[in-house]
């Protein structure tokens, strides 16, 4: 297999080491979806609260992440948005009674920012990474799909919005570790990894070597 110079060769090493991110974070994505769908969530404090507890996990992994990166950008990034999410969730952990319409302009709120995002850096990579931006577009779109449910759907029940929030937390955290696993594949056979083989044709500081 052939790979780009420069742009190929450094996506390559930057997936071997990141993959495991948005795997981390499906899961967690995936786990709250589980709850949402199967906990008898009767009241919105208890719904802002198992959220909140998502929020701070998924905040402590990305603080965690930005910690072994610092020094650079990505870690630097990582370490503000780990800050700002075990913030928020401690808020919503220990707000008082709260109502139905106010979680869910919270959860919409979170939900589209983190959409934004995924979607915005999926489309940036989408000629260098193959069919892994795919994953993280559909991630992206699912949940800014759902910022829009919460918000266009305030009169709803607590039950039926729980069950709705929930699928769709399973549905994105699903393409979240699509996405990582596609990112290892990517790195494991791009140059240096896994699946690169010494001898003819091996790619060395962007140029093919004939043995």
């Amino acid at each position: 297999m052939t790979y780009m110079a420069a742009g190929g060769t450094n996506f390559a090493g930057l997936a071997r080491q990141i993959w495991y991110w948005p795997v981390i974070r499906g899961v967690i994505m995936v786990l709250f979806g589980l709850v949402a769908l199967f906990a008898p969530l009767e009241t919105p404090p208890a719904l802002v609260q198992v959220f909140g507890i998502f929020v701070i996990v998924d905040g402590i992994a990305s603080l965690i992440d930005g910690i072994r990166r610092r020094g650079t950008g990505v870690g630097s990034l990582n370490t503000g948005m780990g800050v700002v999410a075990i913030g928020f969730g401690l808020v919503l952990l220990f707000l008082p009674e709260i109502t139905l319409g106010i979680v869910l302009i919270l959860i919409a709120l979170w939900a589209f920012i983190i959409g934004v995002f995924q979607l915005i850096a999926s489309l940036g990579m989408r000629r260098r990474a193959g069919a892994s931006w795919v994953w993280g577009t559909i991630s992206g779109i699912l949940l800014i799909a759902l910022a829009i449910v919460c918000v266009v759907n305030p009169e709803t029940t607590l039950a039926v919005m729980t069950l709705i929030i929930g699928a769709f937390a399973v549905a994105v955290g699903i393409a979240m570790i699509a996405l990582g696993f596609r990112m290892r594949k990517l790195g494991d056979d791009g140059p240096q990894g896994p699946a690169a083989k010494s001898g003819p044709g091996e790619v060395i500081e962007g140029e093919i070597i004939e043995g």
